[in-house]
């Protein structure tokens, strides 16, 4: 029995032990609290302090990571913030342990609820403090920063410029359009194509139009690897490839990853080859649109672009207010009629409403006096623009690119010579065809329609690279002032030799530029012409004056010193009576064009001119033309265009054997000389080169019935009374007959029908009676 109870009283106890044991256990931890309270404060201490080390060297190596310019992890962000509020909590548990050791009642009594208070925080302090020391094992403590887009890039002016804002909302809607995944906008160097297609590439993404944006600038000599790298740093690509068709396929894929991505290519020259460089498009990723810019229409054309927007220059009043807001130019009324306000006026206007130009000049002069202002106007008229600041850097330079990318060197010897005519004047094409045939700038030009159709080709080529303009007159071209400043600086360079002084009338030839080795001069002169020239090495003289002035102003001698002269084009010289008698001494000139250089009598000096392949009086009033012409053997062209001929010597014609091209105009107009007239034209049949004719007859009675020009290519024949009344020819005839009040037999009996095999264009004035068979 005993035994038994003992068996069973043992257990009992057993629990009962292991129960105080359990209650003992946080009895004991709240008396550690109060008893150990200075160990749980010194072990705190101690744990913040190791924090605090750990916590500064995470701090050097964010530091070290910003320097790079890297994204610190949010979790490195998160743990410091988190050990700075921790350490600021110890420090303020810690500054209870003085008041703690004091005690109370004059220290005689230990302060018993404080010490355990502070013992107890020092322990969950510490083990908060001990965690964090846990957490800063972490395996990154920053990221390479992710690539900006371009969208992020400044814009800032091109809102204000409605001409602008209409373009960029037609090329978003564009961009819009499924059917288009190669757009294109052109236009000439500095009129603003990269700003626009950033401020696209903005609007673009704020309405998430595209997943991606990426941007590459291509330049005149692309490199590939270039390319792809710009557009893998937009996209965060590192290239481990070496080749480059096996970066290409990398950043093909990667741009196959995203569903909608807009790719930029800036400033392309020439037709680039994107399944080379690893750009998907068209069937390849319906997803991805390609928008590229370029100064060559070709080259838009080249790569396919299914859309093509042109940027123009500003117009004025937007080009003003760009130079205000650059220059720092009040729009004061009160200012307004300064002299500085009025010079500030000029110079915008010599920019040519370009912004690269507006900009650079503006910025230059900022802030800078009055003779500063004038000092750079007149610089800039004479297209010597060295001492205003970065102009010749950002905007020659850029033009000149343009011009170095023509590529031969025929094209880029006929765009320099589109400077020598003043700003804004309307370039005759045919000026230019008869330069370039005189100097010989042409290579296997068998005649002077061939020359004429390269040239036009090479006027479509200009345009398109934006350095040239549809002229206002019927075949001629404008080039902008801007890039006329460029063209004038290239060819002021010694290895061209250019003097272009014709935007202002001088009075009299400038005295320091009358002994050089100039080889093309182009001058505006009011005044009476020295007589003591100097220029052994001249090839091309373009004189121009004001006729108005009817002064006789060419000494005799005034041609001694030009002997290499091969083309002289002289506009509104006034010449009295007869030609300078050292005209004769320019043996080798090519080319003569005196235009409405006022009434000339005697002409005959230039049969002297035995090289001579173009000979032009338009507008000059001669009445006969002598029979010492008919010496010019080499003669090609001959325009007696508005000069109203009456008379051509006999044999004259007929004596210009190599004769390819005749303008007669509204000639032989005298009734008394109808027969006369018709022996002249006959002459035209022993010419076995000719081929083209322009003649203004006021009766069919002056052509012979029995003239038949077989080898006639070319012609505009008006048959009517009125005068001829066209300013310019258009010297690329399109075979044209203008008829008026002719019956039937005199069409059909005459020497004209055998024309109309080649008629292109019949204009009947008047209702006719027969019907006209081809």
């Amino acid at each position: 029995m005993a035994t038994g109870l003992v068996g069973f009283v043992g257990p009992i106890v057993s629990s009962i032990a292991g129960i105080g044991q359990f209650l003992m256990a946080p009895v004991g931890r709240h008396f550690g609290y109060l008893f150990s309270y200075k160990s749980k404060v010194k072990n705190l201490k101690e744990e913040v302090e190791k924090l605090d080390e750990k916590r500064g060297a995470m701090q050097l190596s964010v530091d070290e990571a910003e320097r790079n310019v890297k994204v610190i992890g949010p979790d490195v962000k998160g743990w410091l913030g988190r050990v700075d509020k921790c350490s600021e909590e110890a420090r303020e548990i810690l500054k209870d342990e003085v008041q703690a050791n004091k005690g109370c009642l004059y220290g005689w009594c230990p302060n018993l609820k404080l010490r355990y208070s502070l013992g107890k925080k020092a322990t969950n302090k510490a083990k908060e403090v001990a965690k964090l020391q846990e957490e800063r094992k972490l395996t990154e403590v920053a990221y390479n920063k992710p690539p900006p887009g371009i969208e992020s890039t400044s814009t800032e002016g091109i809102k204000v410029f409605e001409s602008r804002r209409l373009i960029t909302k037609d090329v978003m809607e564009a961009l819009k359009d499924d059917t288009f995944h190669m757009i294109a906008i052109c236009g000439m160097g500095g009129v603003g194509k990269t700003t626009m297609v950033k401020e696209v590439a903005k609007r673009a993404k704020e309405e998430k139009l595209f997943d991606e944006v990426v941007m590459a600038v291509v330049s005149q000599i692309p490199d590939k690897r270039k390319i792809q790298g710009e557009i893998g740093d937009k996209l965060g690509l590192k290239f481990e490839e070496e080749t480059e068709r096996g970066r290409a396929d990398r950043l093909c894929e990667r741009l196959k990853g995203t569903k909608r991505i807009l790719v930029i290519l800036d400033d392309v020259w020439k037709r680039l080859e994107l399944n080379n460089i690893g750009i998907p498009f068209g069937d390849g990723h319906r997803g991805c649109k390609i928008l590229l810019t370029s100064r060559f229409d070709n080259v838009c054309n080249d790569m396919n672009a299914q859309k093509k927007f042109t940027v123009e220059v500003l117009n004025e009043e937007e080009a003003w207010n760009l130079f205000e807001e650059m220059a720092g130019i009040s729009n004061d009324t009160s200012h307004t009629s300064t002299d500085l306000y009025i010079t500030q006026k000029k110079v915008a206007d010599e920019c040519g409403c370009l912004p690269i130009a507006i900009v650079t000049v503006a910025r230059a002069l900022k802030g800078k006096d009055e003779q500063s202002w004038n000092s750079a106007l007149l610089q800039l008229r004479k297209s010597m623009v060295k001492n205003i600041r970065e102009v010749e850097e950002n905007v020659f330079k850029s033009l000149e690119l343009s011009y170095n990318f023509l590529g031969s060197r025929e094209i880029k010897e006929f765009f320099l010579l589109c400077s020598l005519y003043s700003e804004d004047f309307n370039i005759p094409i045919e000026d230019l065809v008869r330069y370039g045939v005189a100097i010989e700038m042409f290579e296997a030009i068998d005649s002077v329609n061939e020359a004429r159709d390269r040239v036009h080709a090479f006027v479509d080529d200009l345009k398109r690279g934006y350095l040239l303009m549809d002229g206002e007159l019927e075949s001629c071209v404008k080039i902008h002032d801007v890039v006329r400043d460029v063209a004038i600086s290239i060819a002021s360079r010694e290895e061209h030799s250019f003097m272009v002084r014709c935007d202002e009338a001088l009075k009299e030839w400038p005295e320091k530029e009358r002994h050089k080795n100039y080889a093309v001069i182009s001058l505006r002169c009011t005044g009476k012409l020295p007589d003591d020239l100097e220029f052994p090495k001249l090839q091309l003289l373009r004189l121009q004056d004001n006729s108005a002035s009817k002064l006789p102003n060419l000494p005799n001698s005034f041609y001694g010193g030009m002997k290499e002269l091969k083309a002289l084009n002289m506009l509104n010289v006034y010449i009295e009576g007869s030609l300078p008698t050292s005209l004769r001494w320019l043996t080798n000139l090519r080319s003569l064009s005196l235009y409405e250089c006022g009434l000339i009598n005697d002409v005959s000096v230039i049969g002297a001119l035995e090289n001579l392949e173009i000979l032009s009086f338009e507008g000059t009033k001669i009445e006969e033309l002598p029979k010492e012409i008919g010496r010019l053997s080499h003669l090609k062209l001959l325009d007696l265009m508005r000069c109203g001929v009456v008379r051509i010597c006999p044999g004259v014609l007929s004596s210009l054997s190599k004769l390819e091209e005749l303008y007669l105009g509204s000639s032989f107009d005298d009734e008394n000389r109808i027969e006369e007239t018709k022996a002249t034209l006959t002459e035209l049949c022993g010419l076995s080169n000719f081929t083209t004719l322009v003649i203004h007859l006021r009766r069919s009675a002056y052509w012979p019935r029995d003239l038949v020009l077989t080898n006639l290519k070319a012609f505009s024949i008006t048959i009517s009374f009125g005068r001829e009344t066209r300013y310019f020819c258009d010297y690329q005839l399109q075979n044209q007959f203008s008829l008026e009040d002719l019956h039937e037999s005199d069409l059909m009996e005459s020497g004209f029908k055998n024309l109309f095999k080649i008629t292109k264009i019949l204009e009947i004035t008047r209702a006719m009676e027969f019907q006209f068979h081809k």
